[in-house]
């Protein structure tokens, strides 16, 4: 176990993609009073990247422009100039690449390290923590092949979970037509081949632009979700144009029938004046947290179930050249979006027949389709009880982690502690991340994220 200094506290951030860069970069900027190390732990070979943000043979667009992605809430313009310093001529609407945007987030760890007082230091570890357990006055990290290490504090800042493997995926998931991971997709598929996106949000838009990138050989492309919906477009739009407190919006908390007639009455207005429905999306965006925990439990459960994916298509929108490229292949016929339910999927030699329930229709014909690949777009699973990482099965075996009750990320308590399995918090074990949706439904956006973790070092600054 590396013990760094009984006279030096410590706090142990898992995870370094864009919720474990930023804390530990907030934490530099605002550092404890007592002499602290502060000890980032990522099982990857970089920091500051995560899957989001790595370096990649394809150019993966961000979805949001350069002007509104600062990871410093106090310098709104800080990523357009470190974008501008490579091509001085991007605007704050250009939208950049992930890569770029990784490397971003690597210049701000390096200059808050930089600048932070000689009492306070950034230890980087590379490595995979299986198992965290209390210890002392602190907690034990068990990392893979290393010597352990012993935190007064630790943050799980573990990211996006990978997507779930579904029923009909169970038979097929060694077979070499099928990708689990919609990041490693081959590049030579040539335009006889014909490949099922299964989901319809931005990660399929992704996995299109890959596929598509050399068109004269461009597969044939089938897309199917659930109700069959595709993210809408970013346009340029005033993200603050509409003011106010919202109190008319969270009045209605406790009905998702006059919240929903509100928002398309206000939408309608700020259109009628010119606008843009988007303002009203953000405007909505910014009440959610509240909103959210204002809402009885059976409204949460009718917002899951029938406006989520609605939520979505609007709230998690694709960039301009992106939906283009989508558009102009869907006019050209080698993109079909479907809407339904896949019931099976078998082996036909080295292709995949999958049998499908069209959404709508009310007898029981199937549809079949045989296609040379099949790719998991279906996004993140947030369900705790299906978790693959060894961490997450561990805490929540041991505990010191649960779900809520829609099971839709962990259970925190005000600070973001965790929240064990006998209702009390963790002592000292908090979380960071998309996770926190259980509590605030919007936690996935980069500046969510960054007031998390803007939050959470100024309690951790200051906790005893």
């Amino acid at each position: 176990m590396v013990d760094f200094s009984t006279a030096r506290d410590t706090i142990a951030i898992v995870g370094a993609g864009f919720s474990g860069t930023v804390l530990a970069a907030a934490l530099l900027r605002r550092p404890p009073a007592a002499p602290t190390d502060i000890v980032l732990i990522e099982r990857a070979s970089e920091m500051g990247r995560g899957v989001a943000y790595a370096a990649r043979e394809f150019p993966y667009l961000l979805n949001v422009p350069a002007g509104r992605l600062s990871a410093d809430a106090a310098d709104p313009g800080q990523f357009l100039r470190f974008a501008q310093r490579r091509a001085p001529r991007i605007t704050g609407e250009d939208f950049l690449s992930r890569e770029l945007y990784g490397a971003y987030l690597q210049d701000v760890l390096a200059q808050a390290e930089r600048s932070a007082p000689g009492d306070v230091r950034l230890v980087r570890v590379f490595g995979e923590v299986r198992r965290i357990s209390p210890g002392g006055a602190g907690l034990l990290l068990e990392i893979a092949g290393q010597p352990g290490v012993s935190a007064a504090r630790v943050v799980l800042a573990l990211g996006n979970p990978p997507p779930g493997l579904q029923p009909w995926a169970e038979a097929i998931r060694e077979h070499k037509a099928y990708r689990h991971d919609p990041w490693g997709l081959p590049t030579d598929l040539a335009a006889r081949h014909s490949v099922l996106i299964v989901g319809n949000g931005l990660t399929m838009a992704d996995a299109v632009s890959v596929l598509t990138q050399d068109p004269a050989r461009a597969p044939m492309l089938h897309a199917i979700s659930r109700r069959g919906l595709v993210p809408l477009l970013q346009t340029e739009f005033r993200p603050s144009a509409l003011r106010g407190d919202g109190e008319a919006l969270l009045g209605q908390a406790h009905s998702l029938r006059r919240l929903l007639e509100m928002s398309r009455q206000l939408a309608r207005e700020v259109e009628h004046r010119g606008g843009d429905w988007r303002e009203v999306v953000t405007f909505v965006r910014h009440l959610a947290p509240t909103l959210w925990q204002r809402l009885p439990a059976g409204e949460r459960r009718r917002f899951m179930r029938h406006l989520q994916a609605q939520w979505d298509v609007h709230r998690h929108r694709m960039p301009p050249q992106l939906g283009a490229r989508i558009d102009s292949l869907r006019r050209g016929g080698s993109l079909r979006i479907h809407a339904g339910r896949i019931e099976a999927v078998t082996e036909a030699g080295e292709q995949l027949r999958i049998s499908w329930s069209p959404r709508g229709r009310h007898d029981d014909r199937k549809v079949s389709l045989t296609v040379d690949l099949i790719v998991n777009a279906t996004g993140p699973d947030y369900a705790l009880a299906r978790s693959t990482d060894p961490l997450q099965r561990s805490l929540r075996a041991a505990g010191m982690i649960c779900e809520d009750e829609l099971e839709i990320g962990l259970r925190t308590g005000p600070h973001g502690e965790c929240i064990g399995s006998d209702g009390r918090i963790t002592p000292r074990l908090y979380y960071l991340g998309p996770m926190l949706r259980a509590a605030f439904w919007e936690a996935t956006a980069a500046t969510e994220l960054r007031d998390h973790a803007d939050a959470l070092a100024a309690h951790l600054a200051t906790a005893p």
